[in-house]
């Protein structure tokens, strides 16, 4: 099938796609937020784009008061443990995002521990360029909560994430607009593609 025919029929909805992230768009759908999520990978749009989505599903008022955001290695531990023990202020839990912390290559046993045992009134986000599967952190966070690999697409996601947005940005009848950007832009990432779809509004 050429690509003028599969982007017509993901754009009629006649084929059932079963993304790796479904379970992650279940829990914004629902509301129903596991105590962890470990969003990593090459793909800092896709990543990008689910903190705010996460954080706007718990949030959708955008509470500041019971958000909490660190970034960079040298992030302290303890004082996670200690904000995810606090009770959030007028509201059924309380985020905190961590972000290229590094603990997922160089493990933090305390953090790992405590993951296990962590409340449901708090949510660890953790938005990371890499992670050791085989590490302390991964496991604990597999086993509490959800993992994510945002890996760079290939070129058969990338025709099914492009159709999901030309749907709901209203492309959908300026096909002869959008197969010229999808042919010159397979190798692009999401936000190369993004970016050029934009253009066309």
């Amino acid at each position: 099938m050429n690509l003028k025919g599969e982007f017509s029929i993901l754009l009629r909805g006649e084929k059932d796609r079963r993304t790796p992230m479904k379970s992650l768009n279940e829990d914004i759908k629902t509301g129903n937020f596991k105590p962890v999520y470990l969003l990593y990978g090459e793909e800092a749009y896709l990543k990008k784009q689910y903190r705010d989505r996460i954080t706007k599903a718990i949030f959708p008022d955008g509470d500041t008061v019971n958000y909490a955001y660190y970034e960079g290695k040298g992030i302290n531990p303890g004082e996670l443990i200690d904000l995810a023990e606090t009770m959030p202020f007028f509201a059924d839990r309380r985020l905190i995002v961590i972000e290229n912390s590094g603990f997922f290559k160089n493990a933090s046993p305390e953090l790992a521990d405590y993951i296990k045992t962590m409340p449901d009134t708090a949510c660890f986000l953790f938005v990371e360029n890499e992670a050791d599967k085989r590490g302390k952190m991964y496991k604990a966070v597999k086993s509490k909560g959800r993992v994510v690999e945002m890996a760079r697409q290939d070129e058969k996601t990338l025709l099914y994430w492009v159709a999901g947005n030309v749907k709901k940005e209203g492309y959908c009848n300026e096909e002869e607009k959008v197969l010229p950007i999808l042919k010159s832009s397979l190798n692009f990432t999401c936000i190369g593609l993004y970016k050029q779809l934009s253009d066309l509004s």
